[in-house]
């Protein structure tokens, strides 16, 4: 259903009664066209694009083959290396929903870089320069969340760093993740500060936030004039995006950034398996959440490294013993149960085959002890091949026919950075295709 931008604009006014147990300390805050959800703007008319080809694309789940690649390009678009992965992205033109494949040739200077683009099949299209978007990721790199000994700032920045490879990138480490901690306020200050002596920054991307309920009852009066920082920084013509939260409650709740500023982003998540929001998603409603991208993912093993984002290639190096014994040597991830029932099928019918022989060496009186020997080696090999089998079927999840990761990693906060990453690379492809 369309809304009018001024019927809108009246609805959210009424909506948005901001009281909890101090109201007296804060004021009622009014929306006018040029703040937030701005219905009718071009960003917004952006985000419900991309939001649509989110959800298109986890309904397709199109695995691109380039029949019409030159040798070259074809190595590149399907190489696993670091260097192969985070040298090439794949967009989609959100004007016609058209398909094409970015390969890095050159850094020009003068912050230019020289691109290859191909079309969806792989075919040359042409060479392009183009002036990479300055993004600043603001994270925790200091504690281990404890998936296999990475933090959350090394997830974010690799989705960020990986649906864009040619921005230019900054990290912020904080080393917390509440918006009352003083070091994660300061370092918006500092940006702030930046842009004002003249440092051009295009986008703002945080996964952090402590969680509220959107009536503001949880929210601590003291802290609104120090979070009206985002919005000085939005006035400034830097985006600011934040991940809007996981909450079990999520239809209540939000980032309590996103309720403070009024010209903060919402970012929130969808599920690849549902096609639609995912269930832990907070801010279900376009005043504070305005953008979409799927937050769902598992974690794969590669001849490099590690996939967590489902793109082609590596997307990390993890050093980790819990890992390497889980994922890393989990001959299940990534095969499909109809492949591993057929393996365990052959073992089991060559079990039963060696156990034939056996008896059959004893039924002819005095047996050959080496062929015995022979037998029994190759049962021994058997039996711990399928023992070992059946301990990562225990423990490797199977989603729908194929076995995945064994940890589900899934949140909002991926969500954010590669949303983040998408509108710079729209920006940066807006006058080439």
């Amino acid at each position: 259903m369309k809304i009018s931008p001024d019927k809108a604009v009246n609805i959210i006014k009424k909506s948005i009664t901001i009281a909890n147990d101090s109201a007296n300390e804060i004021q009622k805050v009014s929306l006018s066209n040029d703040e937030l959800p701005r219905f009718s703007s071009p960003e917004m008319i952006m985000a419900r694009t991309l939001n649509k080809i989110a959800i298109r694309q986890t309904r397709t789940c199109k695995k691109f083959t380039y029949p019409n690649a030159n040798v070259q390009d074809l190595q590149r678009l399907t190489s696993e290396t670091i260097e192969a992965s985070y040298s090439r992205v794949s967009w989609t033109n959100p004007k016609d929903g058209k398909i094409y494949h970015l390969l890095k040739e050159a850094d020009l200077g003068d912050d230019k870089i020289l691109v290859r683009i191909l079309n969806e099949d792989g075919s040359f299209l042409k060479n392009a320069e183009i002036t990479p978007q300055k993004i600043i990721l603001v994270d925790d790199f200091e504690t281990v969340d404890g998936f296999y000994g990475l933090t959350h700032g090394e997830m974010t920045s690799t989705y960020l760093k990986r649906h864009n490879p040619f921005a230019k990138i900054e990290t912020i480490n904080i080393g917390c993740s509440s918006p009352q901690n003083k070091r994660y306020l300061d370092a918006y200050k500092q940006i702030l500060k930046r842009i004002e002596n003249g440092e051009k920054i295009d986008y703002v991307s945080c996964s952090l936030g402590a969680i509220c309920y959107s009536t503001k009852r949880s929210v601590n009066p003291n802290i609104l004039p120090e979070m009206q920082i985002f919005s000085e920084i939005a006035n400034k013509g830097t985006r600011v995006l934040f991940a809007s939260g996981n909450s079990k409650d999520a239809a209540q709740t939000t980032n309590q950034v996103l309720l403070v500023s009024r010209k903060a982003e919402g970012v929130g998540s969808i599920s690849p398996k549902t096609h639609r929001l995912s269930e832990f998603s907070a801010s279900r409603n376009s005043q504070f959440t305005q953008h979409y991208e799927v937050g769902e993912y598992h974690i794969r093993p590669t001849a490099y490294g590690a996939n967590i984002t489902g793109l082609t290639g590596t997307d990390i190096i993890i050093n980790d013993t819990k890992y390497n014994q889980q994922i890393a040597k989990n001959i299940l991830i990534g095969k499909t149960k109809d492949r591993v029932d057929k393996l365990l099928e052959k073992i089991n019918n060559e079990i039963k085959e060696n156990r034939a022989k056996k008896f059959s060496l004893f039924g002819k009186g005095k047996p050959n002890f080496d062929e015995l020997r022979r037998i029994e080696e190759r049962q021994n090999v058997l039996e711990k091949r399928k023992r070992k089998i059946y301990d990562f079927i225990n423990f490797t999840k199977l989603d729908g026919n194929i076995y995945e990761g064994t940890i589900d990693f899934s949140g909002t906060s991926f969500a954010a950075p590669i949303r983040t990453a998408k509108l710079a690379l729209n920006d940066m492809l807006k006058d080439i295709l």
